[in-house]
């Protein structure tokens, strides 16, 4: 089976489903008044369309809590020798309940599972409450791409290490 495949995934407090267009609207508008990409200007549309491209190697889901729309989360994989979360957003009424930790433990229980050395990540570098939430996860800022999603900032590219290989690699 293909990691972050793309069905419902049941994972406790948060289930995972493939996006549906209806929902990759409201969650388009939703995040354009939420910061990050309220900050840097990025408009529902913009955010819609990304969320509707079709790429093979990206999987979109919607995070449903107790039945309702809570948020997006889009996993790339393949990419560097791990998967990369292009975006994991949860929606105001639903942060605090330990939705994104549950997210980012499931995609590094899939990952580990197709043997993969790190995730992958981006995050503005005015995001200071994400950066910490991933730092707690064990991520690590390894490089800033200056100007990378808007001339307004820059991002912090990170990577939690999951596997170093047998010595002498």
């Amino acid at each position: 089976m293909q990691s972050y495949e793309p069905i419902t995934h049941d994972l406790g407090a948060a289930v995972l489903r493939p996006l549906r267009p209806e929902n990759a609207t409201k969650l388009g508008e939703a995040l354009a008044t939420m910061p990050p990409w309220s900050v840097i200007g990025w408009p529902a549309g913009r955010l819609i369309r990304g969320f509707e491209r079709d790429l093979p190697s990206v999987r979109r889901f919607e995070v449903l809590a107790e039945g309702e729309l809570a948020g997006i989360v889009i996993i790339q994989e393949p990419f560097l020798h791990g998967p990369y979360l292009q975006l994991l957003a949860i929606l105001p009424a639903f942060q605090g309940r330990r939705l994104g930790q549950c997210i980012l433990e499931w995609m590094e229980e899939q990952a580990l599972a197709e043997e993969a050395r790190q995730l992958w990540l981006c995050v503005s570098t005015f995001n200071t409450r994400a950066r910490a939430f991933y730092e707690r996860f064990g991520f690590e800022a390894v490089a800033v791409l200056e100007k990378l999603a808007s001339d307004r900032s820059d991002e912090l590219f990170m990577r939690k290490r999951l596997s170093y290989g047998p010595p002498g690699l």
